[in-house]
């Protein structure tokens, strides 16, 4: 049985580059590399097989999911000129969290990336178990998924579908794969699927801006020797980066400065669009209504014959919205804007799931 490398994996964790988290009743354990080891590119054999990898207590691998592997240009490996020379299998890129398949038992289940208790690997344990048990699939291999329903979206739109979309099967032992499209026909479940046609071609296509982010996030290309590459069409990355940080908080940072976020919300799904009119439309409640309170303390005291008299009358009757009285008191119209808009800075949230949590 395959093994990890204890003392590296442990010493990488110390650094910080991977974390260890063990199964709530199982002697199982799951490796995830950190964001820390993506910052600092720490990356050798230890940390890019710390992509959701699952031991026992003694090292002895359990699952195997993929390595971790980048965009088309973006190492030297992966650079168009040091690709092999072969031609690749081509599949298209799945937008939702990898599920990696273990057993307890008869009993299948899902951890996703760096969990076993997610709330997507509890979907995904619940269909799973639904339809299969463990004699359902080949021994000695790992079975890895995409976990997609509504709830957990991130950019593309599979529509009303909720459940697993099988992406490769692993030889736990060794790494090779089988034919995935096939073991899914086997299990009548839905894969990802394979694309017929040349890099270039797959080159033009992402840059294609006519295909929209929410229809496709990319493609992936397996080489013989196990190297797999992404590439993403140029939409999705825009749209990817407009839902990952335009945040509650940039909504507020962007109205705070007196623009407004229609031309942030450009060619972006409906639900977001509607998200983010509610948040801007949320803000400008707040605003509005502090502001009233505000101009109501600021008549009341403006006409108190000293400035002491009208500080106690603010502090007696006004304390909340005190600061915003006083810049008007001082003719500082844009102390009160800061000032009120400082008042209502709204918790981090963003329109859908945290797409960092899992996906890649």
């Amino acid at each position: 049985m395959a093994k990890i490398d204890s003392v590296e994996m442990h010493k990488k964790k110390d650094l910080h580059l991977v974390t260890c988290k063990k199964h709530p009743t199982l002697d199982l354990y799951i490796w995830n590399y950190t964001p820390e080891c993506q910052y600092s590119r720490a990356w050798d054999e230890h940390t890019r097989m710390a992509r959701g990898l699952i031991t026992d207590g003694e090292g002895n691998i359990v699952s195997r999911p993929f390595k971790k592997f980048w965009n088309l240009g973006e190492m030297e490996e992966t650079k168009i000129e040091n690709l092999p020379g072969e031609i690749p299998e081509i599949t298209e890129k799945v937008d939702g969290s990898l599920g990696v398949q273990f057993y307890d038992g008869d009993n299948v289940y899902i951890a996703t990336r760096g969990s076993f208790e997610s709330e997507q690997a509890v979907f995904a344990i619940v269909w799973m178990q639904e339809r299969f048990t463990r004699k359902d699939f080949k021994e000695g291999y790992t079975y890895l998924w995409e976990i997609c329903y509504k709830q957990n979206r991130v950019v593309v739109d599979y529509g009303d579908f909720a459940g697993l979309i099988l992406l490769a099967v692993v030889e736990t032992e060794t790494g090779k794969e089988i034919d995935h499209i096939q073991e899914a026909q086997r299990l009548e479940v839905r894969s990802s699927q394979r694309i017929n046609k040349t890099i270039d071609e797959l080159v033009t296509l992402c840059q294609d801006t006519s295909l929209k982010g929410t229809e496709m996030e990319g493609f992936v290309l397996r080489y013989g020797n196990g190297l797999r590459v992404k590439t993403k069409t140029e939409e999705y990355k825009k749209l990817h980066k407009i839902l990952t940080h335009f945040s509650s908080k940039v909504i507020w940072e962007i109205l705070a400065k007196g623009e407004t976020i229609t031309s942030y919300l450009e060619q972006v799904p409906d639900e977001f669009f509607q998200w983010a009119k509610e948040k801007e439309r949320e803000l400008k409640d707040k605003y509005a209504e502090i502001y009233k309170d505000v101009v109501l303390g600021y008549n009341d005291v403006r006409d108190l014959p000293t400035r002491k008299d009208q500080a106690l009358k603010i502090m007696k009757d006004y304390k909340a919205v005190s600061g915003g009285i006083f810049s008007l008191l001082d003719d500082k119209q844009a102390n009160l804007n800061d000032y009120i808009w400082k008042m209502i800075k709204p918790e981090y949230e963003l329109p859908f799931k945290d797409v960092n949590r899992e996906a890649e």
